[in-house]
């Protein structure tokens, strides 16, 4: 492979990893209560900037939202439902609590995917017939977006920097689904 074709893969990659990880923060960011600021802004839409300003959206309730998304019409989302485990102590376990930190924003809270983000958990052939030691052995080396297997094209991060007591915990709760 050239070099040229190196760089070019190598800034698709990047520019995938930099878009996941500012959905990640447009998530993370979701439910915020505005700053006393932008609550005492007039939440009219503001003129035409001229070239050397930005153009921001601001919500009805005077939130700053970043290009345009107050602009989109609103979508109604149903409230998840939780994660049903078939074993009652995988869902109290630290597996658990690690999914919550580290799985919920790209595979929701009820682990049935986020569109565009993360696969649906529960009904996921892989998780069901991995064993702990495939299942484990994928949590800690992740995915790439452009992996042959990769469906989505979102790349899946490892996990590699976990303990082993951690990924045990969260391939029982995973396999518990």
């Amino acid at each position: 492979m050239n070099q040229v074709t190196m760089n070019q893969v190598i800034m698709k990659q990047v520019t995938r990893f930099l878009v996941a990880m500012f959905l990640l923060a447009a998530l993370g960011a979701c439910g915020q209560p505005a700053s006393e600021q932008a609550a005492e802004a007039d939440p009219a839409p503001e003129a035409p900037a001229a070239d050397d300003e930005k153009l921001v959206s601001i919500d009805g309730d005077g939130n700053i939202a970043p290009f345009g998304f107050a602009a989109k019409e609103p979508v109604a989302v149903a409230e998840p439902e939780a994660a049903v485990a078939t074993d009652e102590a995988a869902l109290a376990s630290a597996g658990a609590d690690i999914y919550g930190i580290h799985c919920v924003a790209c595979h929701g809270a009820d682990a049935k995917g986020v569109q565009g983000l993360g696969l649906n958990l529960v009904d996921s052939e892989f998780v069901a017939s991995a064993s702990d030691a495939e299942l484990t052995a994928f949590l800690q080396a992740g995915r790439a977006a452009d992996a042959p297997d990769n469906i989505t094209g979102v790349p899946m991060p490892g996990f590699a920097w976990m303990s082993e007591a951690e990924l045990a915990d969260i391939t029982s709760y995973l396999q518990g689904l």
